[in-house]
């Protein structure tokens, strides 16, 4: 058997138990066909293989994105970037800009905003400034909170009067609204102004093609709006229009416990589908967000000691929402970022172990930001998934010690995870931060904000931890580990070349490393063509 596709000359990362390192890797089909060192790969080549030298680049498996958003990071380019725009101004004249080529009537949306940036929120006094003929949303950075001006208010029907929603805020400035809308206050906005589908399918072209550039060969999509976003990413993957192995978490960012329900009384299980696009957990919202912040918390924050977050479900609801899904036999998780968020998901899982007994059921906490000691042991206990975000680190770090204070020591705590053998996978939560996973891995490693402060030193990891993190336990949190996650013979040929040796690079040089060349099923997908990497 010879091979389609032969790797020489380099670091590869099997990823199995020992963490072998390799010389060479070869690929027939769409699968890994051999590892060994070049003269001993070579064999298996002939004139018809690919040859592709390495010339001391790491091969790595490819990289799963444990929890992503496809369709949100896609449609966002579809508005106004406002992440990196310094000065309410500024970022006042790109939304100007946007609106005056934008037909009246219809919505100006921006996202990316950051107030710790800005030094404020903004208001729907700022962006009547920018148009009172069209309705404007700018969506802050975290993908909670959003800012509206006074149409937009008007077509939601959202007066001075209108009593908060559960799970979210209206904010206001006396007894008038000022447009900053918090959690589900949020994500019922959004339905008002949701793209349309053509546009959608165009936004998660455009996400699938940015994270085949940084390496990601699958993606644990943690959802968007409703059932239709289910759809949208199957159209996606049976289209083209998305590459990436796509494992769905079957929940909405807008009244996600009914969600839940609909999927129990579909039919629908964990696990369906195939290698390309499957059914992954029924997903509910617990609370708020870690920079907002509006995570909710079991102590205030350090910041605002009246305040310790926002809750979408008290226990009862909780548990109403996912004990029917175990039972029937789904994988469950929620999203959970402050301890007491935490807390309530690891006693959820409890009582539904309690009830309905299984051995492997891999249930997940997406971010587990704040964990401490008590809560690690309880996940440890009941044998929990916990899928943090390491990139959040860099990005919000500064923010993290300002309102978490001594909480950051256990923020993202990955030493103790493994410490204690928790399996544990890398999410981006990519458009909150940046999809690369050069910069999670950094981040777990260093520990460090992107302006160089220290957030919670005791928990850094080895580079070696962290790659597996965004390979192997990817694969592990959604029950592909025998056929992904690592370079071994038989399993997919899911790769990526890095531009140098990741495990000779310097720590602190390690969010600066790119991506080369990305294969699935054996074909090269991508490749930094102006580097002449092939």
């Amino acid at each position: 058997m010879k091979a389609d596709l032969v790797f020489v000359n380099g670091e590869v990362c099997v990823l199995d138990s020992e963490f072998s390192i390799h010389e060479a890797a070869a690929v027939k089909d769409n699968r890994i066909l051999m590892t060994g060192k070049t003269d001993e790969v070579m064999k298996v080549a002939d004139d018809q293989t690919e040859i592709i030298d390495l010339k001391g680049r790491s091969l790595l498996p490819g990289f799963i994105d444990a929890h992503a958003h496809l369709e949100l990071y896609g449609t966002n380019q579809l508005g106004v970037n406002c992440k990196d725009v310094t000065g309410i101004e500024n970022l006042l004249g790109k939304l100007k800009a946007a609106a005056d080529r934008t037909p009246e009537g219809e919505w100006v949306r921006g996202w990316g905003y950051n107030q710790n940036e800005l030094g404020r929120h903004l208001t729907k006094w700022d962006l009547d400034k920018v148009s009172t003929e069209h309705p404007i949303i700018v969506i802050r950075t975290c993908g909670h909170i959003s800012c509206v001006n006074s149409l937009a208010l008007e077509m939601a029907g959202i007066t001075n009067d209108t009593p908060n929603p559960a799970g979210g805020k209206f904010v206001r400035e006396g007894n008038e609204l000022n447009g900053l809308l918090l959690e589900s206050a949020h994500m019922s906005m959004f339905l008002k102004a949701m793209y349309t589908e053509e546009e959608i399918q165009e936004g998660l072209a455009i996400a699938s093609e940015a994270f085949l550039k940084n390496g990601i060969t699958s993606v644990h999509d943690a959802g968007g709006y409703g059932t239709d976003h289910i759809r949208a990413l199957q159209i996606g993957v049976n289209s083209g229009a998305i590459k990436q192995r796509v494992y769905a978490l079957y929940g909405s960012l807008h009244e996600s416990a009914s969600m839940v329900q609909k999927g129990i009384g579909s039919g629908l299980l964990t696990g369906l589908g195939d290698d390309r696009f499957k059914i992954g957990p029924a997903k509910v919202f617990i609370d708020g967000s870690s920079s907002g912040p509006t995570a909710k918390t079991r102590e205030p924050y350090t910041s605002k000691p009246e305040d310790s977050g926002i809750l979408y479900l008290d226990q009862e609801e909780l548990n109403q929402s996912l004990l029917g899904a175990h039972e029937q036999g789904w994988q469950i998780t929620a999203h959970a970022i402050g301890d007491e968020a935490v807390e309530m998901m690891s006693k959820t899982i409890e009582v539904a172990l309690d009830v309905s007994y299984r051995e492997d059921h891999r249930h997940r906490i997406e971010h587990a930001a704040i964990t401490p000691a008590d809560l690690t042991k309880r996940i440890k206990e009941s044998r929990i998934v916990p899928i943090p975000n390491p990139a959040f680190l860099h990005e919000f770090g500064d923010g993290y010690v300002r309102d978490y204070g001594e909480r950051t020591d256990v923020m993202f705590p990955l030493k103790d995870f493994g410490d204690q053998d928790i399996p544990f996978a890398f999410g981006s939560d990519s458009p909150i931060t940046d999809v690369n996973p050069f910069v999670g891995i950094h981040a777990a490693v260093n520990r460090r904000s992107k302006n160089g402060n220290l957030v919670g030193e005791r928990q850094r990891i080895s580079v070696e931890e962290a790659i597996r993190a965004y390979t192997q336990s990817g694969a592990y949190a959604s029950f592909e580990e025998d056929i992904k996650g690592s370079i071994e013979e038989g399993k997919l040929a899911d790769l990526v070349v890095v531009n140098e040796s990741v495990l000779h690079c310097h720590q602190e040089r390690l969010k600066e490393l790119r991506v080369d060349m990305t294969v699935i099923d054996g074909k090269v997908v991508f490749t930094n063509e102006k580097e002449g990497v092939r």
